[in-house]
């Protein structure tokens, strides 16, 4: 029940209340046809008679009205305006209770909403440290393939010298033994080592 209509039963007495001990003398005219006697006679003009008649007092009987005298008419309105009061204050009760929960539901949406954004907005972080750590990480990857481009040519060269000088050191060896077989003389530097 809404405030509105506490309100209209509020101004609105019950009808049975209006019904009073008194009679008023309320009477009402009603046309009544003539009474036609056993000889009909014709006449030149139809007369109407009008005769009064009571209105009957409308008595309600409610389960609210008293049937007994021990219930006064007191009695009755001061619970009719407790009842209304009891309205009033569930009424009241109710929608608070409603605005609350509204209000709950709309800041746990509110914070619902909020959360999600935070976390996309650190998932799109996420996603571009991520990205950015691979190419990084590809950048770096390049680096060391690059070095260690480098550093196999380095170690071919390398190697490419040490078999020449060794391939030189063999030659001069062979024209060396080959000279000292041809003299018949041992070698200088071999004496030197011993």
């Amino acid at each position: 029940m809404t405030v509105e209509e506490l309100q209209k039963v509020d101004q609105a007495e019950p009808e049975c209340s209006r019904v009073d001990t008194e009679k008023e003398d309320e009477k009402v005219m009603v046309p009544v046809e003539p009474h036609v006697h056993d000889q009909e006679t014709p006449t030149d003009h139809d007369s109407k008679a009008l005769t009064i008649v009571e209105k009957p007092t409308e008595v309600c009987h409610d389960e609210e009205t008293p049937k007994e005298g021990s219930i006064s008419r007191d009695d009755f309105l001061a619970k009719l305006v407790t009842e209304k009061k009891e309205a009033l204050i569930k009424a009241w009760e109710e929608s608070v209770k409603c605005k609350a929960e509204n209000k709950a539901q709309q800041k746990l949406s509110s914070i619902q909403a909020w959360e999600n954004s935070k976390k996309a907005e650190l998932e799109a972080e996420l996603k571009k440290i991520e990205e950015d750590l691979e190419k990084t990480k590809a950048k770096y990857i390049e680096k060391v393939k690059n070095k260690m481009v480098v550093i196999h040519k380095k170690a071919e060269e390398k190697r490419a010298m040490t078999e020449a000088k060794c391939r030189e050191e063999v030659l001069k060896a062979e024209e060396i033994a080959a000279k000292c077989r041809a003299t018949g003389e041992t070698p200088k530097k071999l004496l030197k080592w011993f």
